[in-house]
């Protein structure tokens, strides 16, 4: 199995000899091809999809892989046991669903030492919840498959300081090793942010709103860390 660049960054996060959990794994692409190398020792694959998992067992079953890999029906991460996985892979979904799943099963976390992430959209209120509860993000990257730019997520427990507002919408890993892919990072994010603000700029009571102020001082900070990239 081929993986695209995103699959592949976040496989890239996964320690080596680990016992994995993927949640929300669709296919099971991902924990079919760490198992195969080696990477994963055993997968639980969970999904709320009967869909996802009936694709999930059916990679298991093509690679022969029914006994390393458990495929799991279910929400979140109550489809685990406390100390069954030491390393847990959410991708796909919203920064703040991944936070609200995580903050779900704090007895599960206890004994997960790696979690790799790769939020669809709200990353910075996931990085914010990561340092608020406990979690360090030791590394980041961004990989651009399709057509879109992702952010990927490694965080291991520990304590960190929480970075400034911009760094956590941008990265503060990311900034800090200069990502190749950082300016079109940032790039992005302006014109995301560019947008919302014309939207709010046409009503007078937008303008007035915290919202309004808070999208136009992101603004100018994304400005300056383009600059100093």
């Amino acid at each position: 199995m081929q993986l695209d660049a995103r699959l592949a960054a976040i496989a890239a996060f996964v320690p080596h000899g680990t016992a994995l959990a993927d949640i929300g794994a669709d296919h099971a692409y991902l924990a079919a091809t760490l198992v195969m190398k080696g990477i994963a020792r055993r997968a639980v694959v969970g999904d709320l999809s009967a869909g996802a998992c009936a694709a999930a067992r059916r990679t298991a079953l093509t690679q022969r892989l029914t006994r390393e890999i458990d495929v799991r029906q279910g929400d979140g991460l109550s489809v685990l046991t406390p100390g069954e996985a030491e390393s847990i892979v959410i991708a796909g979904m919203g920064g703040a669903l991944i936070a609200e799943i995580l903050s779900g099963a704090p007895v599960v976390l206890t004994s997960v030492q790696t979690l790799v992430l790769q939020p669809m959209n709200g990353a910075a209120k996931l990085r914010r919840w990561l340092y608020e509860n406990g979690w360090d993000i030791v590394d980041e990257t961004l990989a651009r498959a399709g057509g879109h730019l992702y952010e990927i997520i490694r965080a291991e427990h520990g304590a960190a300081e929480l970075p400034d507002d911009v760094l956590l919408h941008i990265g503060a890993r990311l900034f800090e090793k200069r990502d190749p892919l950082l300016k079109a990072h940032i790039e992005g994010k302006i014109a995301k942010l560019t947008r919302a603000a014309g939207g709010m700029n046409t009503s007078a009571a937008a303008r007035q709103s915290a919202e309004y102020r808070e999208t136009v001082s992101l603004l100018a900070a994304l400005r300056t860390m383009l600059a100093l990239y």
